[in-house]
């Protein structure tokens, strides 16, 4: 089975680097209304973070700024699979604009380690894939998926240019070892962990959040940049954009703490999301409700 989704999603990525722009805009605009109006994926999800960001829309606009959130993330597949033969080191100013740069890149000059972060926002791949065009290597952290074949594919693509992937588990010295020698780590700071996170507010709702981005910073005082790739009118058009700097070995005792660094992370996350929702995944699991660890007694007879 995992050949055949392997050979399924191969050969549709073959038919989107084929396409043209037009073509790839209406085969977008065709999957978002069949997946959202039709088969209405994950509707229940969708519709339930929608009426708890943004509760003044009526069912009417909720719909339509789903379906324009699946048609961005059909966009998104398609960049994928086109990116590496279209944007290089040549041909890139045709299709990324730069703002904020300096920050940006006085962070990831420093000799110290950087915490570069996104969000299911954009194309964030197209962020990592770009920090690594521009010279930049760096560290991601990504569950491996499931299909083998599949993971192999998609990691090929972060590794084109030194995107280097670490499975989600088991990493923690590993992270805190490569921070400790001054490596960039790029990490996606709106996921959930309702077991162990600690709860803030993210967009007007209750969220739970990952400690261990503010402990990797705490404890490596890092420079930690929240930046952005947002598709702009045109496909394969994107702003790539370094929202804030952060610089942790400036913090004071007040601000030198889990919940603050989180919470300055997803502020500025939360500012971008609400300038463009429809580039969000609100199919995302963000809000899941804070769990209490199950305790297991082994019986011995």
């Amino acid at each position: 089975m995992h050949l055949l989704v392997y050979i399924l999603v191969r050969s549709l990525f073959c038919c989107m680097q084929a396409s043209s722009d037009a073509v790839i805009s209406r085969f977008a605009s065709l999957l978002a209304w069949l997946g959202n109006d039709i088969f209405q994926f994950r509707r229940a999800v969708i519709v339930e973070n929608l009426s708890a960001v943004y509760p003044q829309l009526d069912a009417t606009q909720q719909i339509d700024l789903a379906r324009q959130m699946w048609r961005s993330l059909v966009l998104m597949c398609c960049e994928i699979s086109q990116a590496p033969r279209r944007i290089n080191r040549y041909s890139w100013r045709d299709y990324i604009e730069l703002n904020n740069l300096d920050s940006l890149v006085a962070a990831l000059l420093d000799q110290r380690p950087t915490i570069l972060l996104s969000g299911h926002f954009g194309n964030f791949e197209i962020a990592g894939f770009a920090a690594g065009l521009f010279g930049f290597p760096s560290f991601t952290i990504a569950r491996p998926l499931d299909n083998p074949q599949l993971n192999k594919f998609f990691n090929k693509f972060r590794g084109m240019h030194g995107q280097f992937i670490l499975p989600k588990r088991g990493v923690a010295d590993q992270v805190t070892s490569l921070l400790q020698s001054g490596a960039t780590l790029t990490v996606l700071g709106d996921q959930a962990d309702s077991l162990s996170g600690i709860e803030l507010d993210f967009l007007g709702r209750n969220a739970t959040c990952h400690k261990a981005i503010a402990l990797f910073a705490l404890n490596s005082n890092c420079n930690m940049v929240v930046a952005t790739a947002v598709r702009q009118s045109r496909y394969m058009q994107f702003a790539l954009t370094c929202i804030d700097v952060l610089d942790v070995m400036q913090l004071d005792n007040t601000d030198r703490s889990i919940r603050s660094v989180t919470q300055w992370y997803n502020r500025q996350l939360e500012s971008e999301i609400r300038r463009t929702p429809h580039q969000y995944w609100w199919l995302h699991r963000r809000w899941k409700a804070k769990r209490k660890r199950r305790r297991h007694d082994d019986k011995r007879g």
